[in-house]
């Protein structure tokens, strides 16, 4: 039979922490269910996707559309936005050790696949002349994204709490070190 660890539970060991993962959960579930009931930031981010994926198309000169008629601008945005909001961050989960490992510069392959499936997903719209121009292609429209998500003000804030509200819960300590005051 096994010993009872310290806090009497038979098979708890010292220096093993249980991790509790409740709060992170309960927010994540919050902030999702808040981004997918903002119809207006949907709205906003199948327009930036679709103007970075036709401003990546007409930049690049390896890439191009086969036919281009303005009505399209609209299934392309809505296309790349869902590719963008559903299989990217699969892929990105599955090929995490090397996101770490090539400090990001996967995420380039991975654009690249996002446009390469885009491509696929409306029937050769997009025309590529080789494996490099989607590469290019690639990093063009993570850059022409971020730039106009930002723009756009559709990237979520590094703290998430309303402008001009103080922070509480951070201590700046004492004043001065002890002893030293008076010199």
């Amino acid at each position: 039979m096994a010993d009872p660890g310290p806090s009497g539970a038979v098979g708890d060991e010292v220096g093993a922490s249980r991790v509790y993962h409740g709060r992170v959960a309960a927010w994540a579930s919050r902030r999702l269910r808040k981004d997918l009931a903002n119809w207006r930031l949907f709205a906003v981010r199948v327009i930036t996707s679709g103007l970075a994926v036709v401003l990546t198309v007409g930049l690049l000169p390896g890439l191009r559309f086969t036919s281009w008629h303005w009505g399209e601008f609209l299934l392309i945005g809505v296309v790349f936005g869902v590719l963008n909001a559903f299989v990217k961050p699969v892929i990105q989960f599955f090929s995490l050790r090397y996101l770490v490992a090539s400090y990001g510069l996967v995420v380039i392959l991975i654009n690249a696949l996002m446009l390469a499936l885009l491509s696929l997903i409306l029937g050769g719209e997009i025309h590529d002349r080789g494996p490099v121009a989607l590469l290019f292609g690639g990093l063009l429209v993570g850059l022409i994204g971020l730039a106009l998500d930002t723009l756009a003000g559709t990237t979520p804030p590094f703290l998430d709490r309303a402008p001009g509200e103080a922070e509480t819960d951070w201590d700046p300590g004492p004043p001065a070190v002890a002893g030293l005051e008076g010199r």
